[in-house]
């Protein structure tokens, strides 16, 4: 068996034409942090350095194409998804899918950003225990 790698971080970066309205998104609406501030790429975490981040570049050689906006889904944990899906709607956020308690323990709503990526903002619940019976 290899050895296993050693990561301290994994940045999900996704080509995007819609940097404005990215940044708009996840900076303005959203309310997370600048990470990296460039025409090029915006960088975007949920806290202070070091926290959980997210990346978004325009096409270029590396990533000619930009992301077709289908299968990605992010998951924002939160201490509180029924005072965050108040809040965004405040905000004018469409809601796709409202307020429910999910049976493998979180309590969520989703938003989708300009690219067609699926943000599930959630808080922990119990599980079910078909659920609980497959957590590690």
């Amino acid at each position: 068996m290899l050895p296993r790698m050693n990561s301290t971080q994994i940045v999900p970066i996704f080509a995007t034409d819609r940097m404005a309205a990215t940044r708009h998104f996840w900076i303005d609406q959203l309310g997370c942090q600048l990470s990296f501030d460039h025409p090029a790429y915006l960088g975007v975490r949920t806290g202070a350095a070091g926290a959980p981040e997210l990346g978004f570049m325009l096409p270029d050689a590396d990533a000619p194409e930009p992301f077709a906006g289908a299968g990605a889904w992010l998951s924002l944990r939160v201490a509180d998804a029924d005072a965050e899906c108040a809040r965004l709607r405040r905000a004018g956020l469409t809601i796709r899918d409202q307020l429910a308690d999910m049976p493998w323990g979180s309590r969520r709503f989703t938003v989708v950003d300009p690219n067609g990526i699926v943000v599930s903002i959630h808080h922990p619940i119990p599980m079910t225990p078909e659920f609980a019976a497959h957590s590690k």
